[in-house]
């Protein structure tokens, strides 16, 4: 889960006394319902949610065009060799900001000492990884005798500071709501180090292309986040101005590093189980339908976080409610439909070798779209500085998930995905108990929230299976399947929910009308920045 993600419409800062200070213990939670959320805001909040899933939607679509392409031009041993170097540089990644990033969103601008310090405390440890990345590099190339990947940590290393320098700027586009920007500095970023790193991969780079691209990436990124909303930081530091928030970071930090460790533990229980070609299937049925829930499910947590930071009470209630159902309408479909042909799907793309696959992914995907809709209760939880409540939640999910797969010498491959589903199941559950908005219980409502959604998917799944079940799986009938799945979806969901359903394309059009111009503004914007950063 990056969220991995904490990073609009017409943009209005709202008053920095309307954010609360993160430098001690979280505020005691309001008792008193507030106002509906004015219209303005709840535009921006679609806004942000909405032009966030374009710009995954279109960064998905770059990845998927690269894979094959760079596998083309470079071959088997180049991206073997930078996948020797590439889990270093993810496990120091989830260290490179410490999580301030997300907590200084709670942060007023007033407060120069707390986001100097921040500022310098990010530089100094973002450096510092890098150069451990790099000391390390030394060492990995002597041990796997590749003295290239030396070289190769040494240039991934420079993302490390890119990451910290990126902080402080994202932090304060979080905290004004301006989460067009970061769309627009995601897909530019995306675009220009693939375009980058194909050139190079032409030439015959090698490996380096890739990790020119995942520093490109990440420096375009910096620079445009840094050109639009860069904070100026004074000669001043004081640790325990930032207390607070590194409290809150560490948390973030524990639950990521919760998350790394529980994976690595459960390939161990896997591997050791069912040898590495079950390790294989379980490793691929598990990250499919996690990347595509959380593509899906990431815009709408920061655009939920963002609006979270300045409103309470019964307007982030409601609009915590409306999102998970929107989010809900998005993937408990797609994880229907995907289930239901995952053999004919798999059969296609992969071949028969991975057959065994099928029904790992048939169960877990489901569970996994559960999961991404409940973990939008995180936004809530970290917007009112209930970080370490986030952090407990996420160790008892790990260890569930740790204890299904030590099992599966008894219960079997099928039997671990069951498990490993019903530990998603109780993370999800606490999740949708855990915010306390004001508004009576929250487990209730949200799960009322989304059942509409499941049911007209559960329909929809077994109308596709039917028709699917009947073919022999050409590509043709998969889509006729998914076609007479999304329709039955449609229906029941038109039938379970008619007014709602007209309410959510009623206010979709009005937001797609308003996003074009502001895009526009936005990339003006952008380019008057870079001009201005050129000229400095």
């Amino acid at each position: 889960m990056r969220a991995a993600q904490v990073a609009g419409g017409e943009v209005h800062e709202l008053a920095p006394a309307s954010v609360r200070p993160a430098r001690s213990e979280p505020s005691p939670r309001p008792t008193t319902a507030k106002a509906a959320a004015p219209p303005a805001v709840r535009r921006r909040l679609g806004v942000n949610a909405l032009a966030g899933g374009a710009a995954n939607f279109l960064k998905i679509g770059v990845q998927i065009v690269m894979l094959p392409l760079m596998a083309h031009l470079l071959g088997p041993s180049e991206f073997g060799l930078y996948a020797l170097a590439l889990p270093t540089i993810s496990f120091f990644m989830i260290l490179a900001d410490g999580g301030l990033a997300a907590s200084l969103a709670r942060e007023s601008s007033d407060e120069t000492i707390v986001w100097s310090t921040a500022f310098w405390l990010t530089l100094v440890v973002g450096v510092t990884l890098a150069g451990v990345v790099i000391a390390w590099g030394f060492i990995l190339g002597a041990l796997s005798h590749e003295p290239r990947v030396t070289k190769l940590m040494a240039l991934l290393s420079i993302s490390l500071v890119m990451i910290g320098g990126a902080a402080l700027p994202s932090a304060n586009l979080t905290r004004q709501g301006r989460l067009v920007v970061f769309a627009a500095a995601d897909l530019s970023s995306t675009v220009i180090a693939a375009s980058l790193a194909v050139a190079l991969a032409a030439c015959g780079a090698g490996a380096m292309s890739l990790a020119v691209q995942y520093v490109t990436y990440y420096t375009i990124r910096a620079i445009i986040l840094n050109a639009v909303a860069f904070v100026r930081p004074r000669f001043q530091f004081r640790l325990s101005a930032v207390v607070g928030h590194l409290s809150t970071g560490s948390a973030l930090l524990g639950a990521k590093l919760a998350d790394f460790s529980g994976r690595l533990v459960e390939n161990l229980l896997y591997g050791g189980a069912f040898g590495a070609a079950g390790l294989g299937v379980y490793t691929f049925a598990n990250q499919a339908p996690r990347f595509v829930c959380e593509a899906a499910a990431g815009p709408v947590w920061a655009a939920l976080y963002a609006h979270a930071l300045h409103e309470r009470g019964q307007s982030i209630a409601k609009t915590h409610a409306n999102l998970v159902r929107i989010l809900a309408t998005i993937v408990f479909p797609a994880a229907a439909l995907i289930s239901a042909t995952a053999p004919q799907i798999l059969g296609l793309i992969l071949g028969p070798k991975w057959d065994a696959a099928t029904t790992l992914l048939r169960i877990l995907i489901p569970f996994y779209a559960l999961n991404v809709v409940a973990s939008q209760s995180g936004a809530v939880l970290l917007a009112r500085g209930d970080g370490w409540l986030l952090f407990w939640l996420s160790m008892v999910v790990t260890v569930h998930r740790a204890a299904a797969v030590a099992l599966g010498p008894w219960v079997g491959q099928t039997g671990v995905a069951v498990g490993v589903g019903a530990a998603l199941t109780i993370f999800a559950w606490l999740m949708f108990d855990a915010p306390d908005e004001g508004a009576g219980r929250s487990d209730l409502r949200l799960v009322s929230a989304i059942a509409a959604p499941v049911a007209a998917s559960v329909a929809a799944g077994v109308a596709c299976w039917i028709a699917v079940s009947r073919t022999d799986g050409a590509v043709v009938w998969i889509a006729a399947a998914w076609a007479l799945g999304g329709a039955v979806y449609l229906a029941s969901l038109f039938a379970l929910q008619r007014e709602t359903l007209l309410n959510d394309l009623s206010v979709l059009r009005v937001l797609a009308a308003r996003l074009a111009p502001r895009t526009r503004r936005t990339s003006s914007y952008l380019n008057q920045g870079a001009q201005g950063v050129t000229t400095a």
